[in-house]
């Protein structure tokens, strides 16, 4: 596994002062370091007290981002985030289990996700851009299947039916291709494509409970063209 040296944030909040122009220079470093070792919940306090305008410096206008990091020492989360053109805020999609179901959150402003670098202090998350030139309409299409995932309330399966099946079947409606981050643990789940179990196909047992992979399709196997309004609406 490699490890990740935590450095002292180039630009803090307290730097900003009104009427103080954005630093350039030192969110160009900011950039630099984030795309090498990573974001942190103090490097994400930075960028929010800039604004949407410096996560669009920092990452690019409509980029896909993919943001991953590990748990239970072998595996690993992800979570995909979409940033905006025109100093909107970025939004983030994650997956996460509830009652044995594999819900989907989002997408949500960054910054209001319980998943948000912020709220994750001392830790640091592996960190790509791995697509740009990322349209909202892109962005809407990759919103409309996470939608569709959480309605279709799924089996949540540790290894198999977790964070990483739900962003790599993201990532390849996105056509991006799934990307895994060097350093870190196992991506458990990301070979699992969820078409088919979206649309009643064979999935994997809950939880931990011993099965095989589940049949997975492709983007040949039709997916929802809009965002339905769920009946439970807690994830």
């Amino acid at each position: 596994m490699r490890s990740i040296k935590v450095t002292a944030c180039l630009l803090q909040p307290d730097d900003r002062r009104p009427g103080q122009k954005q630093p350039v220079e030192m969110l160009d470093a900011l950039r630099v370091r984030i795309l090498s070792d990573g974001i942190c919940a103090a490097d994400f306090a930075a960028l929010q007290a800039y604004g949407p305008r410096a996560f669009e410096h920092v990452f690019g206008a409509c980029a896909l981002v993919k943001i991953e990091f590990d748990v239970a020492f072998i595996g690993e989360h992800s979570h995909l985030v979409y940033i905006p053109a025109l100093g909107l805020p970025p939004q983030i999609v994650t997956a996460y289990p509830l009652a044995g179901q594999l819900r989907v959150g989002g997408p949500v402003a960054w910054a209001e996700s319980p998943h948000s670098p912020l709220r994750a202090a001392g830790r640091h998350q592996r960190l790509a851009i791995i697509e740009t030139g990322f349209s909202e309409a892109d962005w809407r299409r990759v919103s409309i299947v996470a939608q569709a995932i959480d309605e279709a309330r799924l089996n949540y399966n540790f290894l198999f039916q977790n964070s990483n099946s739900v962003v790599a079947t993201l990532a390849h409606v996105a056509k991006t291709g799934f990307v895994d981050l060097p350093g870190g643990g196992l991506n458990l789940g990301a070979g699992n494509l969820l078409y088919d179990e979206m649309n009643g196909g064979r999935q994997v047992p809950k939880l931990l409970v011993r099965g095989g992979m589940s049949h997975s399709g492709d983007l040949s196997t039709p997916l929802p063209g809009r965002v339905r309004t769920p009946l439970d609406t807690d994830g």
